[in-house]
């Protein structure tokens, strides 16, 4: 297992030559000159062209650094053509400008530091879905992008333009697809780079820059929902969103109304909750208000067989948006404190058109919530929705009651993998474990 470094320099002050105060996740150092703070197992090696070169890679494979001249390996062409066709799609989720589609590739082709994140995810992936040996290239092309990260300055055009937290945001996935290491630790390092675009998220202007914080966020409400605890970023900077001119902004808006109840609800007592709860529950109430009608289902018709709810869908942001609006459900009624509070959302549960009849116990609602969860990600069955969708089944589907539909969930989180390559082996025991817990005859 590697060596993990918390409590020890971080490997850019290392690199640097600089003293760190060892802070963990981000040294104060990094901190206050906004650098990535790499808390990797393995301290990356100063990046000079004789240790670049020096790279274990599959024999054949090119070792240059200018991702065109590396690109003449049709080996490399088709990992890079692999993202742009497959994956890049997972973070143009909320995006209708498709940054992720779109500038990133043609950053790419002139940019070592984003060819390198996109081929090791790409490989990654791969590796964990059709060809396990890609893993080789997969991890040579992680180090050069840990050591371009390491590399930057806080002035850097890349830092500015966008580039290094959209690297960031792939390094997230490549570490939860790689296994065997704590996928979190890139998304503890890069926050500087998250919080430097919090600035731009309410003007016309839409970019790399925009996107990154966007999947930023997302990434950081899986992790929560994975951990059961508050986001690493303040939102309480962040307004809410005015202009809203696309189907992918709503899911923005409600992404906001999550995190902000996470942060507010989550770990938190009945005793300090306060007016806390009501006031979250009024963001819900107000965003589900301006939803334009075409974010329903637009067919609920059942699947023979089907143990789960099927729900059909427009498009991917809206089965997000559902989602997350979903989740923001489930927080408010885990921390409810009287009948009244469960009888308004289940109010709000029947007006989202999946609650028929009355719900009288807070099990039955995170039940259904539940429920409806896996029926939306499941019905859809794309990898965009499927990959963001990880988070809110960990954390709703432990309430499902009914032993076929656990079963079922089991069988579409293995088939996901197919597709995805997600390790949902740990989500999956995990589900197992709550749901033995809360069997009556347990």
């Amino acid at each position: 297992m590697p060596r993990k470094y918390k409590g020890a320099a971080c490997n850019t002050c290392r690199q640097r030559k600089l003293k760190c105060d060892e802070a963990f996740p981000v040294c104060k150092r990094c901190s206050k000159a906004q650098r990535y703070c790499d808390r990797s197992g393995r301290p990356a090696s100063a990046p000079n062209n004789s240790s670049r070169k020096d790279l274990d890679i599959k024999k054949g494979a090119p070792l240059d650094e200018a991702p065109r001249k590396a690109l003449e390996s049709s080996e490399l062409a088709n990992y890079f053509r692999h993202y742009i066709n497959n994956v890049a799609a997972w973070y143009d989720l909320s995006d209708s400008q498709c940054c992720f589609s779109t500038e990133v590739p043609m950053i790419a082709l002139d940019e070592p530091l984003l060819f390198a994140a996109a081929v090791a995810l790409s490989a990654m992936v791969i590796s964990q879905t059709t060809i396990p040996s890609a893993r080789t290239i997969a991890e040579t092309y992680h180090t050069r992008c840990i050591r371009h990260l390491i590399d930057l300055d806080p002035e850097d055009v890349l830092i500015k333009q966008g580039v290094a937290l959209a690297a960031t945001c792939l390094l997230r996935s490549y570490e939860i697809l790689s296994e065997g290491r704590d996928p979190n630790r890139h998304l503890k390092g890069a926050f500087s780079l998250a919080s430097q675009s919090q600035g731009y998220l309410d003007l016309a202007f839409r970019g790399l820059l925009h996107s990154g914080f966007w999947n930023y966020l997302r990434e950081d409400i899986t992790f929560s929902l994975f951990g059961n605890c508050p986001l690493k970023i303040d939102l309480d900077p962040i307004p809410a969103l005015r202009n809203i001119s696309s189907d992918q902004d709503y899911l923005n808006a409600i992404s906001l109304v999550l995190g902000r109840i996470i942060n507010a609800i989550i770990g938190s007592t009945a005793e300090n909750l306060g007016d806390t709860w009501e006031t979250m529950s009024f963001h819900v109430k107000d965003w589900l208000s301006n939803l334009p009608a075409h974010f329903e289902p637009f067919s609920r018709a059942t699947l023979p067989l089907s143990n789960l709810p099927t729900v059909y869908m427009l498009k991917a942001c809206h089965a997000a948006s559902r989602h997350y609006c979903l989740v923001s459900l489930a927080v408010l009624a885990i921390h409810t404190r009287t009948a009244m509070q469960v009888d308004d959302l289940a109010s709000l549960a029947s007006r989202m058109g999946f609650l028929v009849g009355t719900i009288t116990t807070r099990e039955d609602l995170l039940e259904k919530i539940g429920l409806e969860v896996c029926g939306i990600a499941f019905t859809s069955n794309e990898p965009s929705v499927l990959v963001n969708a990880f988070g809110p089944i960990s954390y709703c589907a432990k309430y499902i009651r009914t032993e076929v539909s656990q079963q079922e969930v089991v069988r579409h989180l293995v088939a996901s993998k197919k597709t995805t390559g997600w390790p949902i082996q740990r989500m999956i025991s995990d589900l197992q474990q709550c749901w033995t817990a809360h069997s009556p005859t347990s």
